[in-house]
């Protein structure tokens, strides 16, 4: 199967979470495709000083890999600087926030997971 980039849905969340900015997300397929296991499979992008919000994950993990750019997550209170090819994984009852610090985007790669029941 292959799913043509022009069929992405893309969407703008303002002030993200409780976050600053204007977050875009561009969900890679449809929940059809992701089946029960995953809620979530998107890129997204934080502009120059944007950011998403501190949030918990119940009943679900979050994976992100970073692309480009760099900035500071906070994972569970720990403050951690992060750029390309770093990984960030959330487990479930954790939390996490993402504040964009560089002068380019931060993209990164979002992976929701459901924990099994």
């Amino acid at each position: 199967m292959i799913i043509e980039s022009k069929l992405n849905k893309q969407e703008i969340k303002q002030n993200m979470r409780g976050g600053k900015g204007n977050i875009e997300i561009t969900h890679i397929t449809d929940q059809e495709v992701l089946g029960e296991n995953c809620r979530l499979f998107a890129q997204i992008i934080v502009k120059p000083g944007d950011s998403i919000g501190e949030h918990q994950h119940v009943g679900e993990r979050e994976i992100f890999y970073f692309i480009q750019g760099k900035g500071i997550v906070i994972d569970n209170g720990k403050q951690s600087e992060i750029g390309p090819g770093d990984v960030m994984v959330t487990p479930n009852q954790d939390s996490h926030s993402v504040v964009n610090t560089g002068d380019e985007d931060l993209v990164f790669m979002a992976l929701i997971l459901k924990e099994n029941s």
